[in-house]
């Protein structure tokens, strides 16, 4: 946070605290200015947009990204050797798991916005982020997110084959030259649309098995599935711990079911 300056108003600590606070509590910003001794609301806000200006130019380029780290660093710190000796068959294979996932905003005032992120699946507004990571354990406490991209509309248009498809065609963050021929892609079935554009870019696809109107699978491709569910849970426990820390509409809404329950008491 070099790019900012105390004030009269606030320290460049409490700006941080403000910020952080807003995320994990999702609290109005009438609250905010009150448990920070504050003037007004308006000051939180302003306090939030510079903390957010300057994240962008001090810290997302050099933590946030592909561009923030090498494809061998990836390999030698971040990729187990279980995902290494299951899903490999070359030395200097990269394993990258790629999801996506949902997160609530509220009801925009924007007619087409609203429209754009109305979901007809969860009958809500969200929108779509999608993460790169690589295959260390939460359990380790190592996790490590590899990039963001997005987020993305959730209508009709935008399901996680077509959102995979935009990124590799439209080359965000430069993912194409980033990862290399042959490299792994674990996906789960429902980016099964976008097997072919991920051939197509000469990565190697590993995704579960469909039945395919059977009645069940057979062992090796029960066998199979396990392997890659060996290496892919990690991305649902990001996904699970970046939901219940960070997404403000659930709380949100945990706030008014609490509080509904207290004026029926």
């Amino acid at each position: 946070m070099s790019s900012m300056r105390n004030s009269h108003v606030r320290s460049v600590r409490v700006t941080v605290a403000v910020f952080l606070a807003k995320l994990r509590l999702a609290l109005i910003n009438r609250v905010l200015a009150a448990l920070f001794h504050l003037d007004n609301k308006r000051v939180v806000s302003h306090i939030v947009r510079q903390v957010r200006t300057a994240l962008m130019k001090d810290f997302v380029p050099f933590h946030l990204g592909l561009q923030h780290i090498n494809r061998q660093t990836a390999i030698e710190q971040y990729q187990t050797t279980i995902a290494t000796i299951l899903h490999t068959n070359k030395p200097k294979q990269l394993c990258v798991v790629a999801d996506e996932t949902y997160l609530f905003i509220q009801k925009s005032s924007n007619n087409q916005l609203q429209r754009k992120c109305y979901s007809m699946h969860k009958h809500r507004n969200l929108v779509k982020p999608m993460i790169l990571t690589d295959t260390v354990s939460l359990l380790l406490e190592r996790c490590y997110i590899l990039c963001a991209l997005g987020p993305f509309f959730s209508d009709y248009k935008n399901n996680d084959a077509s959102i995979l498809k935009h990124c590799l065609y439209k080359n965000e963050q430069d993912i194409v030259n980033w990862l290399h021929e042959d490299d792994i892609l674990i996906v789960d079935r429902g980016f099964r649309d976008a097997i072919s554009a991920i051939k197509h870019f000469g990565y190697e696809p590993v995704m579960p098995s469909f039945l395919k109107r059977r009645e069940q699978l057979s062992t090796d491709e029960v066998n199979y599935t396990r392997l890659i569910t060996k290496v892919r849970w990690v991305i649902e426990r990001i996904w699970c711990r970046l939901s219940e820390n960070y997404n403000s509409e659930k709380k949100r809404a945990k706030i008014k079911t609490a509080k509904s329950k207290i004026a029926k008491t």
